[in-house]
């Protein structure tokens, strides 16, 4: 999964200027997206469907799982290829984490249709 700008700096600025990492929330958000988000995390967003919260197990060979089931209601009907990861849920103050395609696409076929992850179902790995 590629990491947005804001973060790959904080891990820069973490690693090679020896600051303090400033994750701004402890509660990660996935949102869910038709096609790449891009760098900010921001395009193809699959309408109006809100952001919902996700816990992960501690890492292991440079990637982690979910903890457990996260899930959200559809408020729009699309095919989720992609997730992005956000330190919070609010759309204009959330800092965007980082975000990649799915494996296998999710058909939405129906508004009030459940996206379920169940848990490790989510693999995020940084290279």
């Amino acid at each position: 999964m590629p990491v947005a700008t804001a973060m790959a700096n904080n891990i820069l600025n973490t690693i090679l200027r020896n600051t303090s990492f400033a994750m701004p929330s402890s509660t990660v958000f996935l949102s869910l997206h038709t096609a790449a988000p891009g760098i900010t995390g921001t395009g193809s967003p699959l309408a109006s469907t809100p952001r919902f919260s996700v816990t992960f197990n501690a890492p292991a060979n440079a990637s982690c799982v979910n903890a457990a089931t996260a899930s959200v209601v559809c408020s729009a009907t699309g095919t989720v290829t992609n997730i992005g990861l956000w330190d919070g849920s609010a759309t204009l103050t959330a800092t965007h984490i980082m975000s990649g395609a799915l494996d296998a696409n999710k058909t939405v076929a129906n508004v009030g249709d459940t996206v379920t992850l169940a848990s490790a179902d989510l693999r995020v790995t940084v290279s």
